[in-house]
């Protein structure tokens, strides 16, 4: 098997850096590039229904694909998507339909979405390899290959009625990629498959810490990676026991034949064991570290309001790089990590064929959409997509900014998800700034923020905002009114658009709600319960379901504010 590693790891490493050289010359001319995408998604749907009613054989052109197909919702997809569901083909594209994405549900209920093979192997290609060779560039010592602690779950949501699977967007490319897994990463592929989200994260950190040589953590979003120290720092003492002894834990709630498999993977570390429990002795601080000095980086989306568990992450793991590797939706791969400890990407021309709405525009009833090289530096824009599973002209519900240009391809940063900004008068309160507020107000109640989202509450004459937030010692609270007017002032000096509104009566002053610890851990849950996918679960920052409203009603601590 170390022999087969070696050459795996040689062969990824060449493949990979092959891969970004050819990415580098497709920067150099990308709008070209990304008309070729287009040309080609048009090519292989002639035939599908959509693309008889909207004529694709006649488009020649961008400029004719946009005259011809209207922008879109998912609204607009969903009686296609149903019959899709129940087994028609030729519908949205003539493609085959080899599994249904599920959104990540963060605002709304989760979408299906439609993913076919050639999608598939496109993104998966641009995963492995093209953010391998960005990699490998950014941190030269990665070349030399090693396995990785990979928190991901592939389990199937559901089948539809017409017999197509359902799960996370995610899963169907970690299904597709089995054969590899023993190569890349530590954990055995049963683990991937098991739904309970707090064994599976045991599992993974048991696996992970028989390998002393650990190159690298990678996980979708940050949350999973903050949790899986939290979990070593509660059970270290279960893990200890079982690394000493080569088992797996009877707490663990396993079927019979999935215990077995694992359980032969297994093999009695006395030595590793003692090593667990005197770093854990030492402190969580810088731990990872500790335990695996070879760690070169960690792998997860690092921008926006995910700079909130970066933080935290941060305890534990030094300063090992962060590399933000993709940025992406169920829908379509949008860009990927321009370095490590940066949250800009360059948008990927060959993963789907992009458009860009500006901002100001993008309440239009007709706005203007514009190619890769049309964007201005320093503009921001509604991202538009059609990729090759049968979306067309798609409004993602993203907006981006574009920081600058490599070569003649845009160097873009996250900011919102439409629907998930403060906009009660007009003030168009974002995401980081509501963030930065928070950050600010918390020096200054002196506490440390777990994690926060904001409602509407429109039952007064005026508006006004509802924030949740979890602190990390809650009992040291004394004051909350006090608290209460610190953000106020934090969220106006963030945006003096929202003072203005504040001092025009046109936004009312907003409630502080304080909840018990765990509750956004629980919020979490029950996200995944009412369909969210566990790979990909975003904490919402504005929550537009009222259901989630009142669960966190249940968990808020009564310390006598006046509403």
């Amino acid at each position: 098997m170390a022999i087969l590693q070696k050459v795996f790891s040689f062969s990824m490493a060449a493949a990979a850096n092959a891969y970004r050289k050819k990415f580098e010359a497709d920067l150099m001319r990308a709008d070209e590039v990304n008309n070729a995408v287009l040309r080609e998604i048009l090519a292989l749907n002639i035939d599908s229904e959509y693309g008889r009613k909207y004529q694709f054989s006649s488009i020649k052109s961008s400029l004719a694909y946009k005259e011809k197909v209207p922008l879109t919702t998912y609204q607009d997809y969903q009686p296609y998507i149903e019959r899709m569901a129940g087994g028609e083909k030729n519908i949205l594209t003539s493609l085959p339909i080899i599994y249904f994405g599920l959104s990540s549900g963060t605002t709304g209920k989760s979408k299906l979405i439609p993913v076919t093979d050639l999608g598939r192997k496109v993104v998966n290609t641009h995963m492995m390899l093209l953010t391998q060779g960005l990699i490998q560039r950014a941190l030269p010592q990665t070349r030399g290959g090693g396995k990785g602690l990979l928190l991901m779950n592939s389990a199937k949501a559901g089948i539809t009625a017409g017999g197509i699977p359902t799960g996370a967007g995610t899963s169907g490319g970690m299904n597709s990629m089995k054969f590899i897994v023993p190569y890349l990463w530590t954990s055995p592929p049963e683990i991937l498959q098991l739904v309970d989200q707090r064994t599976a994260l045991y599992l993974h950190l048991l696996f992970a810490l028989q390998e002393t040589n650990l190159a690298y953590i990678n996980a979708p979003f940050p949350a999973p990676i903050l949790q899986l120290f939290h979990l070593l720092e509660e059970e270290w003492p279960s893990l200890r026991r079982d690394l000493a002894e080569g088992r797996l834990s009877e707490d663990l709630p396993l079927e019979p034949e999935m215990r077995g498999r694992l359980a032969k993977r297994m093999r009695p570390d006395a030595r590793r064991a003692e090593q667990l429990a005197k770093e854990v002795n030492r402190g969580m601080k810088n731990i990872a570290c500790r335990l695996w000095p070879k760690l070169l980086y960690v792998c997860c989306v690092a921008g926006g309001s995910f700079s909130i568990y970066i933080e935290k992450l941060s305890h534990y793991t030094g300063q090992i790089p962060v590399y933000s590797a993709v940025y992406g939706a169920t829908e379509a791969m949008l860009g990927v990590g321009a370095g490590t400890n940066a949250v800009t990407y360059l948008v990927t021309p060959r993963t789907a064929y992009h458009e860009f709405i500006p901002v100001e525009q993008s309440e239009e009833p007709n706005p203007a959409a514009l190619n890769l090289d049309q964007l201005e530096k320093g503009k921001s824009y509604e991202v538009v997509v059609t990729n090759y599973a049968g979306f067309y002209r798609y409004r993602l519900g993203d907006v981006i900014k574009v920081v600058d240009y490599c070569n003649n391809n845009p160097l873009v940063e996250f900011l919102y998800r439409k629907g998930q900004l403060l906009n009660l008068a007009g003030e168009k309160t974002q995401e980081a700034a509501v963030l930065d507020a928070l950050k600010n107000a918390a020096k200054r109640w002196g506490s440390d923020l777990v994690d926060y989202t904001t409602a509407v509450d429109l039952n007064g004459v005026t508006g006004r905002y509802v924030f949740f937030i979890e602190v990390r010692d809650p009992e040291k609270i004394t004051d909350l009114a006090l608290w209460q007017v610190i953000l106020e002032k934090a969220l106006e000096e963030a945006n003096p658009r929202y003072q203005a509104g504040i001092e025009a009566g046109r936004i009312g002053s907003l409630v502080l709600k304080l909840v018990q610890p765990g509750t956004f851990r629980r919020l979490q849950q029950e996200l995944i319960l009412k369909g969210a996918s566990a790979n990909q679960v975003k904490m919402p920052r504005v929550l537009n379901d009222e259901s989630l409203r009142d669960f966190l009603s249940q968990f808020t601590v009564k310390v006598g504010i006046k509403e």
